[in-house]
């Protein structure tokens, strides 16, 4: 039992919270919905997305429809949870790239600043761009690399720092032995010649042959007028054309004669095409890091050098910068290995340069070869003051065209 003046004073309380309360409910009564609230603007809509289907990160689309906004920056299109960058704008239609979200079935939706509610939901299909390839444990080294007519790449591996051969990879990723190491780590260029004969250098005075079908590496041709060989490439008479840290660069006839033409170079890849021998590297007396075309007028003749792309006078590129790899599409664009942030450059035949799928890969790419179709290999590594010091696995790149046919795999 409380004592009688306790009651009163707990009454009193009660009572003044009640009116609190209800002062509280009065100050502002009914709900927030507005019967008669009216959008600034209507909903936008998506009617269609062309192309049908794009790769992530890379395609640049355009939604049609209506209501959109003419102000890039009052417009918002997601993928899936992820925006996308607006390029351009039109009340109708929505330039935008593409989000690197990888699925059969992306959720796209538009908003629109000033209407309440987004647009309807369209369904579609982003595949990836740059995937890895063929399942490189973090104890192997891809080093290089080489494709046939078939689709199949060949790869010189190194598992714990010590050679084991070069592996044949197929287009799905099936790995299976082609050549024993035969006492050499790896090797630093190959390219696959006439009869299915992969021909191999490792940085020395020497060109090295595997025959057809895999087996052990013999020499080919050695020393006498053939400098160190690099990286090496046939052309379309199957003559050899080779390069590496030398003064000149070399033409090797399927007899194995051998003549040097100048070029003070340390290049790190040639390649041959539409009837010009490219070559990549650093260039001297200046030291830049560029690539170097000259036509083939005959095995025993060139036409006058003509300095193709410089990366060190480049914008994407500049000094300290370092050219390790290129490859060709069918079309003529080049496209370049670096050691750069964004690794992978192409250039167009009418020299033009630009980044190539940006933010897709990561430094440094060293090697390239074509497979089948649009996709290419590129492989990374691990780059110290322009050294390549350790190799860490295998991109297949979709470049959306096709690549130019090595001369030498028939």
């Amino acid at each position: 039992m409380f004592p009688k003046h306790f009651n009163i004073i707990l009454h009193g309380l009660l009572l003044l919270s009640v009116l609190l309360f209800s002062g509280c409910l009065n100050e502002k009564e009914g709900s927030l919905f507005d019967p008669d609230y009216v959008s600034a603007r209507p909903a936008p809509e998506i009617a269609s997305i062309s192309p049908a289907s794009g790769l992530a990160g890379v395609t640049s689309l355009t939604i049609t429809g209506k209501n959109f906004s003419a102000v890039k920056t009052e417009n918002t299109v997601y993928f899936n949870d992820k925006q996308a960058q607006i390029q351009e704008a039109s009340s109708t239609q929505l330039k935008v790239l593409a989000p690197n979200v990888v699925n059969d079935s992306v959720k796209v939706r538009v908003g629109v600043k000033g209407s309440e509610l987004f647009s309807n939901t369209w369904l579609y299909k982003l595949e990836a761009a740059v995937t890895d390839f063929g399942s490189i444990s973090e104890t192997q080294e891809p080093w290089a690399v080489a494709s046939d007519g078939q689709g199949n790449l060949y790869v010189s591996m190194m598992d714990a720092g010590v050679g084991v051969g070069i592996k044949k990879f197929t287009a799905a990723g099936v790995r299976s032995d082609y050549a024993p190491s035969g006492g050499i780590a790896k090797w630093s260029g190959m390219k696959m010649g006439p009869g299915g004969i992969l021909y191999t250098a490792r940085i020395l005075r020497a060109i090295y042959q595997i025959p057809a079908g895999g087996g052990s590496p013999t020499i080919w041709v050695a020393f006498g007028d053939l400098g160190t060989v690099y990286d090496l490439d046939f052309d379309a008479a199957g003559n050899v054309w080779a390069g590496g840290n030398n003064d000149f660069i070399y033409r090797v006839r399927p007899d194995r004669s051998v003549k040097a033409f100048p070029l003070t170079a340390n290049v790190r890849s040639v390649r041959v095409f539409n009837n010009y021998v490219y070559v990549a590297g650093k260039v001297f007396p200046d030291s830049s890091e560029r690539v170097v075309r000259f036509q083939i007028i005959s095995s025993d003749s060139l036409g006058p050098r003509d300095d193709y792309f410089n990366l060190t006078a480049s914008a994407l590129g500049g000094p300290g910068r370092t050219i390790y790899a290129i490859n060709f599409a069918a079309d003529g664009d080049m496209y370049v290995g670096t050691d750069m942030p964004d690794p992978m450059l192409v250039v167009r035949p009418n020299r033009t340069v630009e980044q190539f799928h940006s933010g897709l890969t990561s430094p440094a790419i060293h090697l390239l070869a074509w497979g089948q179709g649009t996709n290419f290999y590129a492989v990374r590594g691990t780059a110290v003051g322009g050294t390549i010091t350790k190799s860490i696995k295998i991109f297949r790149v979709n470049a959306l065209k096709n690549g130019a046919p090595y001369l030498g795999a028939k």
